[in-house]
Order: structure tokens, then sequence, then C-alpha cells
């Protein structure tokens, strides 16, 4: 695979692999939120700033999002003929992960997976300002990380089949915090 000089905004990239568990990524997140309403950077709120800059030095005007968490039918693309910004990115990633469940989705999971799922939607239900309004929301694929909802950074930017792709981390989340949307 030929060299590239395209590099991942250091507010987005990972930490250098063996250390990643070590090092945390600049930006704090769990992707079921709204990232401009709940990302933060060194302890404060993400700002307009920081969202607005590049995700890539140089920029690239479309970007390919995948991680292993993720199912084939999730594609993450985020696209921005400007060149592609923080907030695309963490956009996209939450727009994707938001999205309601399908019922042939569901029918694919096991039992005991669906079971699984279903006491983290209910936990989030019941933390919701509106359990009803939340639960007739239905399943959100967020629900299916189980508790692997920190953002932990991008990582392996390759240029694969004429795209730009990076492999998205997401960690666990141990603060229990988290406000539900």
């Amino acid at each position: 695979m030929p060299h590239h000089n395209v590099k991942l905004n250091p507010l987005l990239a990972s930490a250098v692999s063996g250390d990643r568990y070590y090092s945390p990524v600049l930006i704090q997140w769990d992707v079921r939120f709204l990232p401009r309403r709940s990302a933060r950077v060194a302890g404060e709120p993400i700002t307009p700033h920081q969202l607005s800059q590049m995700a890539t030095i140089p920029p690239v005007s479309r970007l390919r999002v995948i991680s292993g968490l993720l199912s084939d039918n999730w594609p993450i693309t985020v696209y921005n003929p400007e060149g592609v910004t923080v907030e695309d990115v963490l956009g996209a990633i939450h727009e994707a992960l938001y999205a309601p469940l399908t019922i042939s989705e569901w029918e694919l999971m096991s039992p005991r997976k669906r079971a699984r799922i279903e006491e983290i939607f209910y936990a989030r239900c019941r933390a919701s300002r509106d359990f009803e309004r939340t639960r007739q929301g239905g399943v959100r694929r967020a629900d299916c990380m189980i508790t692997s909802t920190t953002f932990a950074g991008l990582s392996s930017l390759t240029l694969r089949h004429n795209r730009w792709e990076v492999v998205m981390t997401l960690s666990r989340d141990f603060s229990a915090r988290h406000q539900y949307a």
C-alpha cells in the first residue's frame, strides 16, 4: 500500500497502539449523546472552533468510519465537499448509532443478546426525562453497543479502493454519571 501524508486531527486520533488503554483520546464523548452538547476536551465543553477543525490534515472530502463493533449494515460515511470536519465525523457517528434498530436486525440476534439489549434499552428509558416517549422511540443501535459507548478515538487512516477509511474504537463507559437523552 502506498505511503500517504494525510494525518488525523489530534482531537480524533486514538493513542498509539499499545498505549490505547493508558492514554486517553483528547475528546471525551459518549456516542449516545449529541456531540455538540456532550463532548468534552480537557474537561471543558467542546468549542465551535474545535468542532470546525478539519478531521484530517490535509482535508479530505469523504471518510468512511469502520469498527468491529458495528454491523456491516451500519455504514458510517462522512462527506463534506469542503473537507470533513471534526463535527462532521462526530455527528455521523452519533447519527448512525442513534438510528432505530430494524425488526430484521433484531430478529437476527440471539435471544441472549436481545435480552441484554432490552436491559440496556429499559435502563435508558428509566433514565430519560420521558420514559414513555423514549420507549416508543424503540431500541437504538447504540443500545446494541451495551456498555461500549465511549469514543476512544480513530486510528489506521488508510486509502483503500480510492476512499479514505479510518477505524473507530469504542471503550466501556465505567462511569454511572451519564444521563440518557
